[in-house]
């Protein structure tokens, strides 16, 4: 059951994706200041708009490209595969080594020793 929420969940975010670039798209043809006001205002949350280098004119129409599109869905296919379950295998996430090399959990097993991951920081 577990798995399928995940899937689910997946197709949900590539539906609202299409959807909401269409909507974008179709706004800022008709009403371009009302859309660059939404999308200023989604950006808050994000503090993208805090930047001032960063102007609306150079990221804004990107929400309603095909390339945003692309984006986002492999970032939610990407993570997709990122859930654990209770008594499932951990995830196989990408990771990066001591050296900068980019490898991923399982290459950290050795043998039948139980592998344990800490998160944090000790200052």
């Amino acid at each position: 059951m577990g798995k399928l929420v995940v899937y689910l969940k997946y197709f949900f975010i590539v539906f609202f994706v299409i959807i909401q670039t269409i909507v974008f798209k179709a706004l800022y043809f008709v009403f371009p200041d009302t859309t660059k006001k939404i999308i200023l205002k989604l950006g808050e949350k994000t503090t993208m708009t805090q930047n001032p280098k960063f102007k609306f004119e150079d990221w804004g129409p990107t929400f309603w490209t095909l390339n945003f599109v692309k984006a986002a869905v492999a970032h939610a296919w990407k993570n997709t595969g990122d859930e654990a379950f209770v008594g499932g295998l951990a995830p196989n996430t990408p990771v990066l080594n001591l050296d900068g090399e980019k490898t991923d959990i399982y290459g950290f097993i050795k043998g039948r020793r139980p592998l344990v991951l800490s998160f944090g920081s000790c200052t």
